[in-house]
């Protein structure tokens, strides 16, 4: 998903496994036309607009926007980010902990971005209070987000709801709420939103259902200095009309927070996990994400990129479906792309 950030413009859109459109306009048998409709990779399906899937650490620099705009937390502000962060559940009397992927420690904003450190975002997300037992450098009661927070964030980020593009089929997707929670599971147990939830609301796990689209246009507003447009993909009709830039919603993020991500993701290239797109011919800024799925052994692979970094002129989604392992599969394929336009 490619669009133009300074005016919603769709510069590409892409859903594979896709079919042979010619296929249907010359007139498709019914064997082939059953085998598509059965093929379990689902080539009917636009995975960009009518895709609900989970983002992962992908909602991290909108988490962080969330706490910079609800005055949650200083950039500057370093916390201490454990390998593990343990609270105590008062239901089981136990210890439960939340993991990290590697170890981090004393962590500002911009390095939590750039290096996707889970226990900062569970903690300005979720809030913290130590227990007796844990490491004391982790804050004694610090108050977060809080999910009603976190969904009004995303919500204006334009995220469970739909854009308005001009294509059939768009889906609002989900940002998963407590009442949500009650009415979709079975079990008494599992219907209780807990601290738990909301830290994984945080990284962007759970019950997410999310759009590439959503992702993408998310972006842009942190991309082109805080205005949500909505994605167009007719720019005009010959010896009809021009299609101006609509836009949905402006002035509402402060620019010293939009600048403070920004400067994350930009560290993400320079420092952290987006290394490899150094090597474009211009400066850019990014944000991964792996999310994990109902087989563990698989993981969805994110990763959206804005160029050039000063004054971006492309904003560019890639998400892969079931991978094996953590290593970024979306990261060659933006390269590859970012260094075709820009060069061609």
């Amino acid at each position: 998903m490619a669009l133009d950030p300074k005016t919603g413009g769709i510069l590409g859109l892409v859903s594979l496994p896709s079919f042979n459109s010619n296929l249907l306009s010359r007139g498709i048998s019914l064997e082939e036309l059953k085998s598509l409709q059965e093929d379990p990779l689902k080539p009917f399906l636009n995975r960009v607009i009518s895709g609900g899937y989970v983002t992962g650490s992908t909602i991290k620099p909108l988490t962080a926007l969330a706490a910079l705009e609800e005055k949650i937390i200083d950039p500057d502000l370093k916390l201490y980010a454990p390998l593990e962060l343990c609270l105590f559940n008062r239901y089981t009397g136990q210890s439960e902990c939340f993991y990290d992927w590697q170890f981090h420690g004393w962590t500002d904003m911009r390095r939590a971005i750039a290096e996707s450190v889970n226990p900062y975002f569970y903690i300005i997300g979720g809030g913290y209070v130590r227990p007796g037992s844990a490491d004391s450098r982790l804050p004694s009661n610090f108050k977060g987000l809080g999910e009603a927070n976190i969904r009004k964030w995303l919500s204006s980020f334009s995220w469970g709801k739909k854009t308005g593009i001009d294509l059939p089929g768009e889906i609002e997707g989900r940002i998963p709420d407590p009442e949500w929670k009650n009415s979709y599971f079975k079990n008494a147990a599992d219907k209780t939103w807990t601290i738990g939830d909301t830290y994984h609301l945080s990284i962007g796990q759970g019950s997410l259902a999310i759009t590439p689209l959503q992702v993408a246009l998310s972006f842009s507003v942190i991309a082109n200095g805080g205005t949500i447009y909505q994605p167009q993909v007719v720019q005009k009709i010959q010896g009809g009309q021009d299609f101006e830039p609509k836009v949905i919603a402006n002035n509402f993020l402060n620019p010293e927070n939009l600048e403070v991500v920004r400067e994350g993701m930009r560290q993400a290239v320079t420092e952290g996990s987006s290394r490899s797109l150094l090597s474009l011919p211009v400066k850019a800024a990014a944000k991964t994400g792996t999310a994990q799925i109902t087989n563990k052994d698989y993981l969805h692979h994110w990763v959206t990129v804005f160029a050039p970094y000063e004054d971006p002129e492309i904003v560019l989604t890639v998400m892969i479906e079931d991978v094996k392992g953590l290593q970024s599969a979306t990261l060659p394929v933006a390269r590859e792309i970012l260094n075709w336009y820009f060069k061609k």
